[in-house]
């Protein structure tokens, strides 16, 4: 036996697209006035001061960057696996790069203060 398949007839509606309609403004309404600017007032450049709590913040950072990096150079040394051993390298070259940043800001602070004085 034959079995019919069912067939179901999807309604086409067709959708009606609403047009906004503008409303036109007579150009006699229309007022131009004059647009009034502020003047924009420049800030002045904060002077940053070395503090002794910023060294001692800079400093604190520093060494622990720098023990990061000697622990992940040491494990780099000390790992057989190629992966941990890629992975302590990297880890010490970024600890490395970090450290070295705050180096230069710690001495741009002590430069900062030693000028002040």
């Amino acid at each position: 036996m034959a079995v019919k398949k069912k067939t179901t007839k999807k309604s086409t509606k067709k959708v009606s697209k609403v047009k906004a309609v503008r409303k036109k403004i007579p150009k006699k309404t229309i007022r131009k006035t004059s647009v009034k600017t502020k003047s924009l007032k420049r800030e002045k450049p904060k002077k940053i001061r070395a503090t002794k709590r910023k060294i001692i913040l800079v400093l604190t950072r520093l060494i622990f960057f720098a023990g990061l990096s000697l622990v992940s150079f040491v494990l780099y040394l000390l790992m057989t696996n190629a992966m941990l051993k890629n992975l302590f390298n990297l880890l010490a070259w970024i600890f490395g790069f970090v450290s070295l940043g705050l180096l230069i800001v710690l001495l741009i602070f002590l430069i900062l203060k030693a000028l002040r004085k």
